[in-house]
C-alpha cells in the first residue's frame, strides 16, 4: 500500500482552518462607532420624549379647559374654588371639577413635572389656576362670561418645582408678581415653571428664560410660549396674567 504524505495545511480546506480572533485595536473600533451612535441617537430620543410629554401637557390643558366652560355654564359662569377662598379641600377645582372628566388624577399632572409623582399621591397638581380668575382682589375677572378679553386671558399656569406639592398649591398668586418694579421674573418663576419644556429645569431663576411652557387661556386654546418672552415681558413690567380690560 502506498502511503501519501501529510498535506501541507496551506492546501487544507478553508473551513478546516483555524479561526482568527478578534484583535483589541477591533475591539476599541467598534466600541468608539457604537458610542458615537449612541451619542447621535440618544439626543434624538429625548428631543422626541419631550415632544410627546409637551404633546400630552397641552392635551391636559384642554381638557381642563373644557371642564372649567362645563363648570362655568352649570355656574352662570363662575369660576371654581381654589384653597385661597375655601378652606374645605373638596370645594376646590382640584375636587369640583373631577364630574366633569373621566379621570382627573392624570389630567392634572404634567408629565414633564419631576414632582408629580408626589403631586399626584396628596392631591396635589401640576397646573394652577390664574388668581386673577379664581381670588376676589383688584384686577380679578371672576366670571367666564364677564371676561372682556377670554383669547388673551391666562387661566391655567404650570407650577414650579419650587412650590410644594400639598393640595394648596392650586393657584398662582399673580398679584405679586410685579409689586416691586425689580425681580419681577424671579417672582414669576417661584410659582410657575416658564421652561417646563425644552431646557434643564433646575436652572437657576434668572436663568429659565430657555425652553418653553404651555398656557391655558380661557377660550380654551393652549399656547407654548417661550420662557424668553415671559422673561421680557417681566423685564417690561407687563403683567400678562392679569386680565386685559377689553
Amino acid at each position: 500500500m502506498r502511503v501519501l504524505p501529510p498535506r501541507s495545511s496551506e492546501n487544507w480546506p478553508r473551513a478546516n482552518r483555524g479561526r482568527a480572533g478578534v484583535t483589541l485595536i477591533e475591539l476599541l473600533v467598534v466600541v468608539a462607532i457604537l458610542g458615537v451612535l449612541m451619542g447621535l441617537l440618544l439626543p434624538a430620543v429625548q428631543a422626541v420624549r419631550e415632544i410627546a410629554n409637551r404633546t400630552r401637557c397641552s392635551n391636559n390643558m384642554k381638557q381642563i379647559g373644557l371642564a372649567l366652560h362645563s363648570y362655568a355654564t352649570d355656574r352662570r359662569g363662575r369660576m371654581p374654588l381654589t384653597s385661597h377662598t375655601t378652606l374645605t379641600r373638596e370645594e376646590t377645582w382640584i375636587y369640583t371639577l373631577a364630574p366633569y372628566l373621566e379621570d382627573l388624577d392624570p389630567i392634572r399632572i404634567c408629565p414633564g413635572d419631576p414632582r408629580g409623582p408626589d403631586r399626584l399621591k396628596v392631591k396635589g397638581t401640576s397646573y394652577a389656576l390664574n388668581e386673577y380668575v379664581a381670588v376676589p382682589g383688584e384686577g380679578a375677572a371672576l366670571n367666564l362670561f364677564k371676561m372682556k378679553a377670554t383669547s388673551r386671558t391666562v387661566v391655567v399656569f404650570t407650577v414650579s418645582d419650587e412650590t410644594g406639592v400639598a393640595s394648596t398649591q392650586d393657584h398662582t398668586h399673580s398679584r405679586n408678581w410685579f409689586r416691586t418694579s425689580t425681580n419681577a421674573f424671579s417672582r414669576i418663576c417661584s410659582d410657575i415653571q416658564p421652561n417646563r419644556f425644552g431646557s434643564s429645569p433646575n436652572l437657576p431663576r434668572n436663568n429659565r428664560g430657555a425652553g418653553v411652557a404651555n398656557y391655558l387661556y380661557a377660550d380654551g386654546h393652549v399656547e407654548a410660549i417661550p420662557g424668553s418672552q415671559i422673561r421680557q415681558w417681566a423685564d417690561m413690567g407687563s403683567n400678562f396674567a392679569l386680565p386685559p380690560p377689553e
